[in-house]
Parts: structure tokens; C-alpha cells; sequence
């Protein structure tokens, strides 16, 4: 099947408020979706006017300097642009709408993301209350997940998501230390229609790890954690 992807862009004026200042500390990352990267350049020049040292966000796997994807999942760091050697930073700036990336750098770098979204006109700070209170729902389902016995695993056919052979590993592991294992497997993971397979204890997702945000389930990662995987075959 062909895929044809398309930039949409948001065309508009934009003018930073300067609560979006409020708390934010002196050396910051800054990024934002794909619809809002031509403001990029001018919030770099709002915040450095402000005396702010800025560092652009550099995708893994995005095209441009500052875009943001949703797996961008990784501990960011940034190099000084005089020196090229690894800096140190105290928080990210974010530009645009939902929570889906923000959350993103939030997970892996533990740092607040402050966030301004261009159509509320709202400014918010993500910090690691929400860590915590994360933190508590896996422990909750990771605790229901040792004393259920279906467990069923969702896996992606996507290319560079798709994690058949740790799954693979994953289920001789587990029918060894008695769970039952049902894989489901698809192009897209629709969260409402898994209600119809009700003889489910606990999932265990192995598709876009940000899938637990909306759904309740444990990423595969989770299990290598408290040691019930060994993760061999992992790609996570």
C-alpha cells in the first residue's frame, strides 16, 4: 500500500505572551510539531531577547532542526553550537497543540516541558507530578499483570515498530511461568474494539510505547524492568 504524507502547515499570526517566561529556567531546549516550525525561529529570538540560552531540539528521525515526533523517546542531549561539545539544560519550550510530544520528552528526561499552545493561546507546564502519578498506574497494572494468567499482546505491523521476534521470545517466557499468551496483530491499533475480547486480564502493548497514555496496559519494557522478561529478542 502507498502512503502519500503531507505537511500541513499553520498559517497565522503568533505573538508569545510573557507568562510563557514565568518559571522558565536560563538554559532550555526548544521544539515544537511539524504544523508550527516556521515559529520556531521567531520564539528563539522571544525567549534569547529575554536572555534565555535556546538549543534547538535535533529529531532522530524528524527532517527539520526543532521537529518533534511522537517517538522521539530518547534522553536529549544538546551540543554547544561554539564548542560542539555536550551542554547541559534545565528544561524544554514547546510550540504546539495536544500532549502527545511534549509527554514525550517529559518520559525520558525527567526535565519540565513548557508548553505554548498556538490556538488556545494557553501556556502550561508539564512536570513530574505527572511522572509520579504515571509511575503509580504502572506499578498498579505491573501488580495485576503477576497474578493474571490471559495476557494479550498487541504488535504492530508497522515498520520500525514491529516487535515480532521480542514477542516471540516474550510468549515461551511467560507459558513457562504459566501465563496464557494471545497475540493480536495489525496495521492500526483500535483501543475500542479490544473490548470485545473481555477474557483479557492485562495487555501488554509493544506497538508505539506512548499507547498507554489512552489505554490501560504495560508496555513490554515494562516486564524487563521488574525482571519477570529477560527482554532477549528486544528491540522495545
Amino acid at each position: 500500500m502507498k502512503h502519500l504524507f503531507l505537511e500541513i502547515k499553520y498559517v497565522g499570526e503568533m505573538n508569545f505572551p510573557d507568562k510563557l517566561l514565568e518559571g522558565l529556567p536560563q538554559n532550555i531546549v526548544l521544539g515544537g510539531s511539524i504544523q508550527y516550525l516556521d515559529y520556531l525561529s521567531k520564539l528563539k529570538q522571544f525567549l534569547e531577547s529575554n536572555g534565555k540560552k535556546v538549543y534547538m531540539f535535533n529529531s532522530r528521525h524528524g527532517q527539520y532542526p526543532g521537529q518533534i515526533l511522537g517517538c522521539d523517546i530518547f534522553k536529549f542531549k544538546p551540543a554547544d553550537e561554539i564548542t560542539g561539545k555536550e551542554a547541559e539544560f534545565d528544561a524544554f519550550v514547546y510550540l504546539g497543540d495536544g500532549m502527545f510530544h511534549p509527554t514525550a520528552l517529559l518520559f525520558e528526561n525527567e526535565k519540565n516541558v513548557h508548553i505554548y499552545n498556538p490556538m488556545s493561546k494557553m501556556v502550561e507546564v508539564l512536570d513530574k507530578e505527572l511522572l509520579i502519578s504515571i509511575e503509580k498506574k504502572k506499578m498498579g497494572m505491573l501488580s495485576k499483570f503477576l497474578v493474571s494468567k490471559n495476557i494479550g499482546v498487541l504488535v504492530t505491523s508497522k515498520p520500525g515498530q514491529n516487535q515480532s521476534r521480542a514477542v516471540n521470545h516474550f510468549r515461551k517466557e511467560m507459558e513457562g511461568k504459566g501465563k496464557n499468551i494471545y497475540v493480536f496483530l495489525g496495521d492500526n491499533v483500535n483501543v475500542a474494539s479490544l473490548e470485545n475480547f473481555n477474557f483479557i486480564d492485562v495487555w501488554i502493548n509493544t506497538a508505539c510505547p506512548r499507547i498507554v497514555q489512552d489505554f490501560n496496559c504495560l508496555n513490554l519494557r515494562d516486564l524487563k524492568e521488574i525482571n519477570f522478561f529477560s527482554g532477549e529478542g528486544a528491540v522495545f
